[in-house]
């Protein structure tokens, strides 16, 4: 009578399980027949779930695709303890461990009898799912702590198999549930399961758990073992040992240097920011070089890889302390090389160390810090903004909302977070705006719901607002205000005109936001014919270039403008050759993007160079902003407790703070802001960053304030020894070269030759002239 109730609920257990939390509608079933189940779940035994053999031991896949178009993820991860080699008291404690480590994550962990003797499953839940490089690390980790772990359901994503609840087993009994029930087993790894991220916290804790264990062979923590080579007996200070165990093993490079054994990967924008960072007499610079070198380590550079940059003054200002040493009258003295080596290779060693007992990140697996759930959080966004709808879009300060919300995006992939700094003039000049246009338009987002802010803007110290991705909001009494759509639903596809397509199948889905197409989308919406056409011309053109010879329906049901407007979008574009019309398509016309630039066609309209201008202006006034603020710091001390500053126009050599020097003034004392962008201007070298950025639109590339440089515009290659023909019909009366030939004149301080060397250039002129594209 036991048995049997035993048979029923196992059975209860195992058809709920499967119908509440399986995807699939088919399970492993094993090979072999009854009283003779071999422990081997081959593919070609798969069984469907329905009237499936519930006393045949079955498995079920731990990774499924979740989604569609991406990788397969941890549905379970789940934890196989066997009590094959240890006894079944070592494996009750191991799963308790286990399952504590997840409980102390915010995991609720569900245990359950494997059926085996003393074998023990601990199944927990996500129902985004995890990572397969998380998975590996809590495998390994977990392996590390209880040795009667089975590592082969999560360490293979493909065929990683576990018998669910109630399953039998093959040598008789089931699987059953030790502390909660069926239905609480389902909330808990269903409904109720935790977030990939708490499965991140999991792995790091399982990492500082498995290296806090004694070392087998020196019986020591990974903390206070031996130094790394190269550095002697010299042991770890104390400020970097509390931090507790290495978290990363740290290997050996090439020349025998300490290195982390981690995917290289490029600095982060803030430790470029640190990198480059110019440091006064009143900054400590012993203590920078620290956290930049802590940075290369965590992202896996060697330490002859450091010491390039570190000699390289332009690139890295805040490790002057390593080429420079401070003498008694103030001033820096070079240091010589091999003591900068020296010194470089102590603060290596230090880095690496400390940077091995940080927390684990998903850099460290050779992804960007959470990037798929920044990009899900951006197609998220275009999503909901699709579903806005086009009125949305199309009103009058639809197109620099619109732009404004994709540079946020761009620099949300950029930054691999949503929480970003949202500059307005940086935003401004990536959506093709003036700065004031890109205030007011992020002001709008953030009444509407769009986005929200993080963190107040700090005038002093430099730093702009942050802001975020919004999942609610409270409406304003605005006329114009209209509620941002948190919600996208599952078809957001454009409504087609005409006929009635129900049985057309469905509309493709719109591609998913890359860098790339985002990159594409900026460098159209910051041309500078848009500030001829408008802005709103610029969205009927970038529907055409998405559609496929679009006719002017699918124009307006794509874009939302009337047949008036369109039209005259159209007519606008066709002037400027930017927009040619197609082969009919039922009887009307269709348009298609001819292969001219928007820079050709804003030379044409004289608003050429518009944008270079604003991001130049961007960099010199951020530049003045920020010595206007310094100077407020210095007046609000006491006036005897003010240092002593150079003049203003005093030349800022290498080392020297610019904003140590005192503010420009007029003679009344009234502060001179003309003047004052007048000599940052030329201290940032602001006709090399114009330089840049014209270029940068002549080659149709985006221009980014923060990305311009003084010295980044490309010179355009000298032919050497290499001389003009003449277009002369008699022969040089100077070098008597006959016509077409090349004329070997020398620039003497003869008239003739002088006038001779005029024609030359008037030559070189014309035949720079005819090599440039035409324009048209």
């Amino acid at each position: 009578m036991y048995k049997l109730e035993e048979r029923e609920q196992a059975h209860r257990t195992l058809t709920r399980f499967l119908a509440e939390l399986y995807p699939r509608r088919e399970v492993r079933a094993a090979a072999g027949r009854s009283g003779m189940w071999l422990n081997h779940f081959p593919p070609k035994q798969s069984v469907p779930i329905e009237g499936m053999d519930l006393d045949r031991p079955v498995a079920v896949h731990l990774a499924l695709h979740l989604r569609p178009r991406e990788g397969r993820r941890f549905l379970f991860v789940t934890f196989d303890c066997d009590a094959k080699k240890v006894g079944a008291a070592q494996v009750a404690e191991e799963a308790a461990l286990l399952a504590e480590a997840a409980r102390a994550e915010g995991i609720e962990p569900v245990t359950a009898a494997s059926g085996s003797p003393g074998g023990r499953h601990v199944w927990t839940g996500c129902a985004e799912g995890v990572p397969p490089a998380v998975a590996r690390r809590i495998n390994a980790a977990a392996k590390r702590l209880c040795p009667s772990l089975d590592k082969s359901p999560l360490g293979n994503p493909q065929e990683g198999l576990v018998r669910p609840p109630g399953a039998a087993h093959r040598n008789g009994g089931y699987s059953t549930l030790i502390t909660h029930t069926i239905e609480e087993a389902v909330k808990a790894l269903g409904p109720r399961s935790a977030p990939a991220q708490a499965f991140e916290r999991l792995a790091v804790r399982l990492e500082a758990m498995a290296a806090a264990q004694p070392s087998q062979t020196s019986g020591q923590t990974p903390g206070d073992g031996p130094t790394v080579t190269g550095h002697g007996s010299r042991t770890v200070p104390p400020s970097i040992t509390q931090r507790g165990p290495r978290l990363r093993h740290i290997v050996e490079d090439a020349h025998g240097c300490p290195k982390l054994d981690a995917p290289w990967r490029p600095l982060g924008e803030r430790a470029m920011k640190g990198l480059r960072r110019s440091l006064s007499a009143r900054h400590d610079h012993s203590n920078y070089p620290h956290a930049v070198a802590r940075s290369m380590a965590l992202a896996g550079w060697t330490r002859a890889e450091g010491l390039a940059v570190v000699r390289d003054a332009a690139s890295s200002p805040a490790l002057e302390w390593l080429r420079t040493e401070r003498q008694a009258d103030g001033s820096r003295r070079p240091r010589d090389e091999d003591e900068t080596a020296r010194l470089w290779a102590r603060v290596w060693w230090l880095a690496v160390e400390d940077a091995a007992r940080m927390p684990r990140r998903p850099e460290d697996d050779g992804r960007p810090a959470a990037t798929d759930e920044v990009q899900q959080a951006v197609t998220d966004l275009f999503a909901r903004m699709r579903a806005a709808g086009r009125a949305r879009w199309s009103r009058e300060s639809g197109p620099a909302d619109a732009a404004i919300l994709s540079a946020l995006a761009w620099l949300m992939l950029l930054a691999g977070t949503t929480d970003v700094s949202a500059n307005v003039r940086r935003l401004g000049v990536l959506g093709g705006y003036t700065a004031q246009t890109a205030s007011l338009a992020l002001w709008r987002l953030i009444q509407d719901g769009w986005i929200t802010v993080t963190a107040d803007a700090e005038r002093r110290a430099g730093k702009a607002r942050r802001v975020t991705l919004a999942t609610s909001h409270e409406c304003t009494d605005h006329h114009r205000h209209k509620c941002a759509i948190y919600e996208a639903p599952d078809d957001v596809s454009p409504v087609h005109p005409g006929s009635d397509r129900s049985g057309t199948p469905a509309a493709p889905a719109p591609p998913t936001p890359s860098l790339e197409s985002l990159r594409a989308l900026l460098i159209h919406q910051q041309a500078d014919v848009w500030h001829h056409l408008g802005h709103h011309a610029a969205r009927t053109l970038w529907s055409i270039r998405q559609l496929n010879k679009p006719r002017l329906a699918d124009l307006m049901a794509d874009t939302g403008y009337g047949r008036r407007t369109t039209l005259r979008h159209l007519h606008r574009l066709q002037a400027l050759q930017l927009v040619a019309t197609g082969p009919t398509r039922r009887g009307e016309t269709t348009y298609a993007v001819t292969s001219r630039s928007l820079y050709q066609a804003a030379q044409e309209t004289g608003t050429a160079g518009r944008i270079a201008g604003m991001a130049v202006t961007a960099r010199v006034d951020q530049a003045v902003h920020e010595w206007w603020a310094a100077e407020e710091t210095h007046r609000a001390l006491p006036y005897k407790q003010r240092p002593r500053r150079a003049a203003a126009d005093q030349t800022v050599i290498p080392g020297m703070d610019p904003r140590g020097r005192a503010y420009p003034r007029h003679e009344n004392g009234r502060p001179d802001h003309a003047r004052a962008r007048t000599i940052e201007a030329q201290r940032i070298g602001a006709p090399g960053i114009l330089a840049h950025a014209q270029q940068l639109a002549r080659a149709s590339e985006l221009i980014d304030p923060a990305h311009l440089s003084a010295t980044g515009a490309q010179q355009p290659p000298r032919r050497a020894g290499r001389r003009v023909v003449l277009p002369s019909r008699s022969h040089c009366p100077h070098c008597h070269a006959a016509p077409g030939q090349r004329c070997t004149t020398a620039g003497t301080g003869r008239p003739s030759a002088r006038w001779h060397a005029a024609r030359r250039r008037a030559a070189q002129a014309r035949a720079d002239q005819a090599v440039r594209p035409t324009r048209g």
